[in-house]
């Protein structure tokens, strides 16, 4: 009997061994003003302010963003000009695996909804005549996409907020932003859920971070209120980084 009870101890402890995080967090404290770091931030192409999200080899990816009245993603062959469309409201980030495109949205309306589309050809889209330019503050609804033609939805969840997406490993990964003010984490893309692997200390984003992204798995989220900070990801290191003047 004692052995037995030995043995099923032994098998709780080995089940109950907690896995390593798929992913490295260090926090830092410094006393500069944030304002100092987004002067030194710059845009290689003035485009990116208007709504051009990525590019490829073969696309320019864009958005439009209507708010609680929808978005749209655009494809745009970079050799025949031709323009495809789809329902996307509102597209935040644009990432791609194994030559699937991976569309993440978010609406910070009411309860906060956040979905992610798969696109596998984009000429299976509906054709476009035009994209429209996105300026901030200013509702353009012209050339909105009315289909969802050629788009697959992975995940679609209510109370949280995508700030962006990432790849690690071939695998997508999103930053979630909790609707209640608690929390933000780190959440994998897995069998259709965003599954949590890492928690934050807290809620970083109040209002839309500024991204800057050098590559799907390398981009640094800026953000203001109500502190200020910068959120670096790359690869499996995350840097998470208070300014506190």
């Amino acid at each position: 009997m004692k052995s037995i009870s030995l043995l099923a101890l032994l098998l709780a402890l080995t089940g109950c061994k907690k896995e390593d995080s798929v992913f490295e967090v260090k926090t830092h404290f410094i006393q500069k003003n944030i304002v100092d770091e987004l002067k030194k931030l710059e845009f290689k192409d003035a485009a990116t302010y208007y709504g051009l999200l990525y590019k490829d080899e073969k696309y320019e990816v864009w958005k439009s963003c209507s708010g609680e009245w929808g978005g749209t993603i655009y494809f745009k062959d970079r050799k025949s000009g031709l323009i495809y469309y789809a329902i996307a409201t509102c597209p935040v980030s644009v990432n791609k695996i194994n030559g699937k495109y991976y569309i993440s949205n978010s609406l910070n309306h009411l309860f906060g909804h956040s979905y992610i589309l798969e696109i596998s050809n984009p000429e299976s889209m509906e054709l476009a005549e035009k994209i429209p330019l996105n300026l901030p503050d200013v509702i353009n609804r012209q050339y909105k996409a009315k289909s969802n033609q050629g788009t697959k939805t992975l995940v679609d969840s209510s109370g949280v907020i995508i700030a962006a997406s990432f790849v690690y490993n071939q695998k997508l990964y999103s930053v979630l932003s909790s609707n209640d003010g608690k929390q933000t984490t780190i959440s994998e893309l897995k069998d259709r859920k965003f599954q949590t692997v890492l928690k934050l200390p807290e809620k970083l984003f109040y209002s839309e971070p500024i991204i800057a992204k050098k590559a799907d798995n390398n981009l640094s989220l800026y953000f203001q209120n109500p502190k200020s900070g910068i959120l670096h990801i790359r690869d499996s290191k995350i840097e998470l980084i208070y300014y506190q003047k």
